[in-house]
């Protein structure tokens, strides 16, 4: 049996792979959401400005990548060991995990976080087909994202400055969504 601390790593960088793959992914996620923001706007009647929504998707994909992601990943690392053309499958059982497990979490937390701000100003919330679209967003997104993150962008970061200023950037994009975040409810509050 392996060791838990026996952890594989990028040999351009000897950072850790999953590490590599969760900043790809999350720098993934916050492209794809610049390009579903419209989506996720229009779903919500035009209650929020494109930017500031933008920046709290990018805070929930964030969270999803740097929490639930590393389990998701970890799963499909060992659930991909026990298969025989582990390197050829692996981009797609990430893409297969990512559409679910992302599409699991933007149906719950984003209907309910724009619910949360909607109904305090006193608009009407999302439908469930709303809901619904969006949760099939975050799905596509999440299959996108895991795909990419993991097959294409890591021959991309070929070295730890990138992937610092990949995670910082990310992060920081996160950090901004937090603080719209807080600022519409403290606003609305």
């Amino acid at each position: 049996m392996a060791n838990w601390t026996n952890v594989t790593r990028e040999p351009e960088t000897g950072l850790p792979t999953m590490l590599v793959q969760a900043v790809s992914i999350a720098f993934v996620m916050c492209v794809c959401e610049l390009v579903s923001a419209p989506v996720m706007v229009s779903a919500a009647g035009g209650a929020f400005a494109l930017m500031p929504w933008f920046l709290v998707a990018c805070l929930f994909a964030v969270a999803f990548v740097y929490t639930v992601g590393f389990v998701l990943l970890w799963a499909a690392d060992s659930f991909a060991a026990r298969l025989k053309r582990r390197d050829a499958l692996m981009p797609l059982i990430y893409a297969v995990i990512g559409c679910v497990g992302f599409g699991i979490w933007g149906y719950c937390v984003y209907p309910a976080t724009m619910n949360s701000i909607i109904t305090r100003a006193g608009l009407p919330t999302l439908s469930q087909g709303d809901s619904l679209m969006i949760g099939i967003n975050c799905a596509v997104v999440g299959l996108a994202a895991l795909f990419l993150g993991t097959a294409a962008m890591p021959r991309v970061m070929k070295s730890k400055g990138r992937i610092a200023v990949t995670a910082a950037a990310v992060i920081a994009l996160a950090v901004f969504g937090g603080v719209v975040l807080a600022m519409t409810w403290s606003h609305l509050a």
